[in-house]
């Protein structure tokens, strides 16, 4: 049998003295016996100065949730803006969300003269105590469609994540008066609230530009448009639309993104 020797141990309120004290067995047959209270499920064993008690473990990730309509490769995008329900799973405290504006779409032309990016949408971000809340609505705003050969861009969509926290979608660009890239999307209620970017405005036949960026992604430009690549100005998770080269335009999608609400749930 394994012997441990010691000059003083204490345990609980047992004190064991002298250079030669051999301890061969624990006082108490199990830990739950040296506790006071009983331990459940996700419960930790603290010490609170005097006695040894169980503490409900806080600050553990128990889901992730993503409510958008991108599906995360590069060569594909989304316009389309959604909404639904965010339910609380069990042993829930708090959330962490992430609330990000729609896109918003190019302005772009069939010839060689001046393109205007999208702006990107704005996104609010948020510690949320929700012990008294069941349920949120949420919902994610659409991307803005591109304007061909006159007109603005259209604005993205808002999103939000019930009253707590909204963000705006990017305007459109415009490359008549006023010549400019769209401007970025604002946010509203969050801890953090980051405007999107402004997109990009070109006055040369000699020069391509990309979108205004979201807090996730910033959309490309490309000269000539070959097979699949024209989705690099494609705006996605909020980001502007960019924009291409002059008759290569008609193929481009230049529309802005679809926006996104994120929430992490902790205990």
């Amino acid at each position: 049998m394994s012997q441990l020797n010691v000059g003083t141990l204490n345990v609980g309120t047992t004190q064991f003295t002298g250079d030669s004290s051999t301890l061969n067995s624990a006082p108490a047959g199990t830990i739950t016996a040296m506790l006071t209270g009983s331990p459940s499920a996700n419960h930790s064993i603290m010490y609170n100065g005097s006695q040894w008690v169980p503490t409900l473990m806080e600050g553990r990730l128990l889901a992730l949730n993503v409510y958008t309509s991108q599906n995360g490769t590069h060569d594909s995008y989304s316009t389309s803006s959604g909404s639904g329900t965010w339910t609380k799973p069990s042993g829930c405290s708090n959330v962490l969300v992430y609330v990000t504006g729609g896109g918003g779409g190019a302005r772009i032309n069939d010839n060689n003269y001046r393109g205007c990016g999208g702006g990107g949408g704005g996104t609010s971000i948020r510690w949320i105590d929700v012990s008294g809340v069941s349920t949120v609505s949420y919902s994610y705003g659409s991307g803005g469609r591109r304007a061909r050969n006159g007109g603005r861009g259209s604005t993205g969509g808002t999103s939000s994540f019930g009253s707590y926290c909204t963000a705006t979608g990017g305007a459109g660009g415009q490359s008549d008066s006023p010549y400019e890239g769209g401007h970025g999307g604002t946010a509203s209620g969050g801890d953090i609230n980051i405007p999107g970017g402004g997109g990009e405005m070109s006055h040369d036949h000699n020069r391509e530009g990309g979108g205004g960026s979201s807090f996730w992604h910033k959309p490309g430009s490309n000269h000539h448009c070959c097979g699949g690549t024209y989705n690099i100005t494609a705006g996605q998770w909020g980001s502007g639309g960019g924009w291409g080269y002059y008759s290569q335009n008609a193929e481009n999608s230049s529309d802005g993104g679809a926006g996104c609400v994120i929430v992490y749930s902790y205990s």
